[in-house]
């Protein structure tokens, strides 16, 4: 049979050799899948978030061989590997073990009018769900769904990226230490083929993260079966630095919003944009920033930067780069690859003619950061929404209040002001896009409610409160007269309403007294 390798980015060497999962073994998947959450649905949701916090504690157990993995499957620094992927994952399980059960217990509605009779919303499991995760955070940001789709009494079959399976493999033991029951979570290991197969076999939703086209194909075969979908997609997030700016803080921000895990994910700073004031400072103070990170492989303990993990992203860096310096822009620092070509120096580019370039357009997913300019607050917010993406955005001011006008005018899921990329890993706060960025969102409250069902309850708030309404048949002239009455208690003026008030409510006494109702 043939076998899938995983690979360390940063030098190349073999991690392991896997079987991938047959489609057969999907079949059997989703059947022992359908089985296992019949019975954990119908446990008590504090029962479920307790679970929660027995995985909370066996993360942190095993924390320290969890970054090893992720640093060496992924090739993010040990750094980043703890404080971006373990620590919000382990945040985020504190947070919904305490937070589902208040989240997901019926909720009464308020009605106007129709005081004698009660709704609830009543939140119930979708199923068996998929998740279909990416390589640039193979471990937040699947087991951030996982952690959800389970407390809301889902199973849950996982295909990991084919780039990272290990990492995948391990969300798999550390919830089955965690005390899990027996095929909740299953993982599936695989290309594009097998989630497609996946799909074939109609898990209640989907949920992805990864790339448009991905994504579009996706949503297409989902189409087939009305399969609901959450699609977390691209970004090309721009970061609007005003005029008032502290040049070492904005310069900062931008360093490590474009640069974080060598800006290979979809909330990295991708468009800069600053006041033309204070470009000529800020590209030099940035620039010289740029120079001192530290790029180095994967078991370096000092390195700022790691390898670049996709090989095909490298061909979309080449394409990028050779397009901005056939168009005369200028590269104010790095450029170039490693003899190896597994390492992308940090790249900043300026000049008049970005804007009109791919490298400004089109998401790059790598460490390149265009530099552009603005004059007025008008143009900056223009210039910020004039992209297909909209998933994230940072207003960089000493005037919060300010930052907070432009954020309301910005098309995108999030707006930090004075901060980049991280609320991606906060699970109180909700994360997904718009336009080409996405459709859903994933954490937060709301989040959590995109993985169940909501049912509506409508009945009488009393038995002896059930009698027919006056709208059924047969319709007679006094029933319409009533109703017709009855709509001027809407008018605004309140004289209007007490004018008609006599009128609606002997008409109502009238079609009462006078009941014909079959």
């Amino acid at each position: 049979m043939k076998t899938h390798t995983s690979r360390n980015p940063a030098d190349g060497s073999l991690l392991a050799e896997l079987v991938p999962t047959t489609p057969d073994q999907v079949i059997q998947a989703f059947d022992r899948a359908r089985a296992a959450q019949r019975a954990w649905g119908a446990l008590p949701l504090s029962a479920r978030a307790k679970t929660l916090l027995q995985l909370r504690e066996v993360i942190i157990q095993h924390t320290d061989e969890i970054v090893e993995l992720i640093t060496q499957e992924n090739g993010k620094p040990y750094f980043e590997a703890l404080a971006n992927e373990v620590i919000p994952s382990v945040d985020m399980l504190t947070f919904f073990a305490k937070k589902a059960p208040y989240a997901l217990r019926d909720t009464n509605l308020p009605l106007s009018i129709m005081k004698h009779r009660q709704s609830t919303l009543n939140y119930w499991p979708l199923g068996v769900v998929t998740i279909i995760s990416p390589w640039n955070y193979p471990w937040l940001l699947p087991l951030g769904e996982i952690m959800m789709a389970l407390v809301a009494g889902n199973a849950v079959i996982f295909k990991p990226s084919e780039i990272t399976p290990l990492i995948g493999l391990k969300i798999q033991a550390m919830c089955d230490l965690a005390g899990f029951p027996t095929h909740l979570l299953q993982t599936l290991l695989g290309d594009g083929i097998l989630g497609s197969q996946i799909i074939a076999q109609r898990p209640n939703k989907i949920f992805f993260t990864g790339s448009v086209a991905t994504g579009k194909i996706i949503m297409a075969q989902a189409a087939e079966y009305l399969i609901p979908v959450n699609l977390e997609l691209g970004g090309k997030d721009p970061i609007i630095v005003l005029a008032d700016a502290d040049l070492d803080f904005a310069t900062s921000a931008t360093l490590w919003g474009g640069y974080t895990n060598a800006g290979q994910m979809c909330a990295s700073v991708e468009r800069v944009l600053v006041h033309e004031s204070i470009v000529q400072p800020f590209t030099t103070l940035l620039s010289k920033k740029t120079a001192l990170l530290r790029q180095g492989p994967s078991h370096s303990r000092s390195n700022d930067l790691g390898p670049i993990t996709l090989e095909k992203q490298k061909k979309i860096y080449d394409s990028q780069l050779q397009e901005a310096k056939a168009a005369g822009i200028t590269i104010c620092a790095g450029g170039q690859f490693s003899e190896d070509r597994r390492f992308l120096q940090p790249t900043l580019l300026a000049g008049k003619a970005l804007e009109t370039l791919s490298v400004y357009q089109e998401e790059t997913f790598g460490p390149v950061l265009p530099i552009t300019t603005f004059r007025s607050i008008p143009e900056a917010i223009e210039k910020a929404n004039n992209n297909r993406y909209g998933l994230l955005a940072s207003v960089i001011t000493r005037d919060l209040a300010l930052g907070e006008q432009i954020a309301r005018q910005i098309q995108a899921g999030s707006v930090l002001i004075n901060e980049v990329c991280y609320t991606a890993g906060l699970g109180e706060t909700p994360w997904g896009g718009l336009k080409d960025s996405g459709i859903g969102r994933s954490h937060s409250l709301e989040g959590l409610k995109d993985f169940v069902n909501i049912r509506h309850i409508h009945k009488p708030r009393a038995p002896w409160l059930t009698f027919k309404s006056l709208w059924w048949f047969p319709y007679t002239d006094i029933q319409y007269r009533t109703f017709r009455l009855f709509l001027e208690l809407y008018r605004c003026s309140w004289l209007k309403k007490l004018a008609a008030f006599p009128h609606f409510l002997s008409a109502a006494i009238r079609l009462i007294k006078n009941d014909k109702r079959l």
